[in-house]
């Protein structure tokens, strides 16, 4: 079977569930939190995007182009390390913890954005091999996480 077919409904799969994770199972809880504890919640997930150094690590990612490989993890890097700041900030009501959010925000959806632009412009599903439930599993997880944060940064003070 073609694995761009398979990495497809899998992405597809992977989605839908982290939505009902985060609207049925997290979101409920969160919102009696103040709102810079409900964001730090919706934003720790991208403190993990640092596995997308593993694309330029060739027995993971063989053959993805190193252009492609290159501003993903720059960008995925960048974004875990906004992430970390806010989370810390955030939880220790710090200055700057919600303008770390709007980073780590901005940042990721861009770096997302850019990666579901050129993912298939050069194959990319076809050059996965270990490195295949990073973008499977945790791209679906990440864009749910940022909508969520992106609804909280413009919402009310307690945000689901």
């Amino acid at each position: 079977m073609d694995p761009r077919h398979l990495f497809a409904a899998q992405f597809v799969w992977f989605f839908a569930a982290w939505v009902v994770v985060a609207t049925q199972l997290i979101g409920p809880r969160l919102r009696s939190l103040p709102r810079a504890d409900a964001l730090a919640v919706w934003i720790a997930p991208q403190m993990f995007r640092v596995l997308g150094l593993g694309l330029l690590v060739p027995a993971l990612a063989p053959g993805m182009p190193e252009g492609f490989a290159r501003s993903t993890a720059l960008g995925d890097s960048l974004t875990a390390v906004l992430a970390f700041g806010a989370v810390i900030a955030l939880r220790r009501r710090l200055p700057g913890g919600i303008a770390l959010a709007w980073g780590c925000t901005l940042v990721g959806l861009g770096d997302l954005l850019l990666a579901l632009k050129q993912a298939p412009e050069v194959d990319a599903a076809v050059h996965l091999a270990a490195q295949w439930y990073v973008p499977a599993l945790g791209v679906p997880l990440m864009i749910v996480a940022h909508g969520m944060a992106l609804a909280a940064l413009l919402g009310r003070e307690r945000v689901s």
